[in-house]
């Protein structure tokens, strides 16, 4: 922003929302990786008196990572890469349409 204007360049949010892709992309093994020794853990504690906790924590934790992962990235319309483009998208079109006046004058 300088001098009161906004500059809004939608090739930088695509680029962003490509960012966020690929971070959501880089952390599906991760999170695969921290579901299974989580469940693992719930499974080997099971006859132990956290053993229930663990396999609710393992739940949760595992919900918690995919709800994470598809709010970056990906196809979800409310993830941030989706916003991002949408945002790019409905500039591009405002800009259409205030040149489109312009020209029709």
């Amino acid at each position: 922003m300088s001098n009161g204007s906004i500059s809004v360049a939608p090739e930088e949010l695509r680029s962003a929302a490509a960012a966020a892709d690929a971070i959501s992309q880089d952390l599906q093994q991760p999170i695969a990786t921290a579901k299974r020794d989580i469940e693992a853990a719930g499974t080997a504690l099971k006859s132990w008196p956290i053993g229930p906790e663990m396999e609710r924590v393992a739940h949760d934790w595992g919900m918690a990572l995919d709800e994470l992962s598809k709010r970056i990235g990906g196809g979800d319309p409310k993830s941030a890469a989706s916003r991002l483009r949408r945002t790019a998208d409905g500039h591009e079109y405002n800009e259409e349409l205030t040149a489109q006046s312009f020209r029709a004058r």
